[in-house]
């Protein structure tokens, strides 16, 4: 995914000169108006009243509430997918239902928007797909290691892990199952041992995950699926601002986060989060206050104070958890996105890739 007039608005950057004072002042206006938008998106975080809650567990009955406008960051670019794509992938088919629908509405998404890439009529045309998935769910999809259990009413046999919803497998399954033939998705886990010599700080690990998954926005300009909240929820990433190039900067200044909640309506499903919301947490929504990614894969509590059970490590297959290799997805993030692995049977959903690209044989 790349950038494109994307989901975060038509955007020009401007350059400081001083040789018109008529710049001069247009630069002053434009930063008091950044500074009254950031004022007012803090207000409208305050009076929403959201305590703490599943992220996954409601969904809007009716289309009363806006999300609050977010401006873009001065002088940063964005990458990413395109906001009409985005909004025609999304608008039969969102919100979902109140019940552990986020994982299948994102891979839904997704797929509508593969869909419009290569120029097909969007597989997925109405709300009632979310119970139509869940139900094929029960009867195909299974890994090449078998399915965990119990089984449950979303996933099916889809998962590898005994979720209370979906896994991230799963979730790579159904987007790699309803797009067009030859075109691959996977799992990608970011832990800091895969780039790194010495664990960095929280904040460069989510720096570094971030900017991996901005890679694919730039490269593929398609939405991602992107599990938050410590697993609790997932949401579909359509881009990020960042001050200079992720292709070519590790980690990237990432400035802020774009995504669609699928438990909201479409036309009000749009969010932006500077990063230091995205890695700090704490973002109030309609649905209760969102960790975003203050939390590892599986944590309840910032920094892996506790484990949120109801999305464990896999129990079947190559990636269930050993002696030496004690985790999976837990002590990282996790995100479902477009790729060209193709070779020697790794097209399969089954396989997950490191946030450095490479497949995964182990834990």
């Amino acid at each position: 995914m790349r950038w494109f007039c994307a989901d975060g608005g038509t955007f020009v950057r401007r350059r400081w000169t001083l040789r018109h004072a008529q710049r001069i002042a247009f630069e002053l206006s434009l930063v008091a108006l950044t500074i009254a938008g950031a004022l007012f998106s803090t207000l409208w975080g305050s009076f929403t009243g959201a305590t703490p809650a599943r992220a996954d567990a409601a969904s809007p009955t009716t289309n009363t509430y806006k999300a609050a406008p977010a401006a873009p960051a001065l002088y940063a670019t964005f990458y990413g997918a395109d906001t009409t794509r985005t909004n025609k992938a999304i608008s039969a088919i969102w919100p979902q239902y109140n019940e552990a629908y986020c994982g299948i509405e994102s891979a839904e998404a997704a797929v509508n928007y593969d869909d419009e890439v290569h120029g097909v009529r969007m597989y997925f045309s109405g709300r009632g797909a979310q119970s139509v998935v869940a139900s094929a769910n029960q009867r195909s999809g299974a890994s090449r290691w078998g399915y965990a259990t119990p089984i449950n009413r979303y996933a099916g046999i889809t998962n590898i892990a005994p979720d209370f919803g979906v896994d991230p497998r799963s979730i790579a399954y159904m987007t790699w199952n309803y797009t067009p033939n030859n075109t691959f998705f996977h799992d990608y886990i970011y832990r800091w041992q895969f780039s790194n010599g010495a664990q960095p700080s929280f904040y460069t690990q989510a720096q570094q995950a971030t900017t991996s998954f901005a890679r694919a926005l730039e490269t593929w300009h398609e939405p991602i699926s992107v599990t938050i909240n410590g697993g609790l929820h997932t949401v579909l990433v359509t881009g990020v601002y960042a001050y200079n190039n992720p292709a070519t900067n590790y980690p990237a200044q990432i400035a802020s986060v774009v995504y669609r909640d699928p438990q909201a309506w479409p036309s009000v499903s749009r969010f932006q989060v500077a990063f230091s919301t995205w890695v700090g947490g704490k973002f109030s929504t309609p649905f209760g206050v969102y960790s975003l990614w203050s939390l590892y894969y599986g944590d309840r509590y910032s920094r892996g104070d506790g484990r949120n059970t109801s999305d464990p490590e896999p129990t079947v297959g190559i990636y269930r958890p050993t002696s030496s290799h004690p985790v999976h997805w837990f002590r990282g993030f996790t995100w479902i996105q477009r790729d060209s692995h193709y070779a020697n049977g790794t097209y399969s959903p089954d396989f997950a890739y490191t946030s450095t690209g490479k497949l995964m044989t182990t834990p």
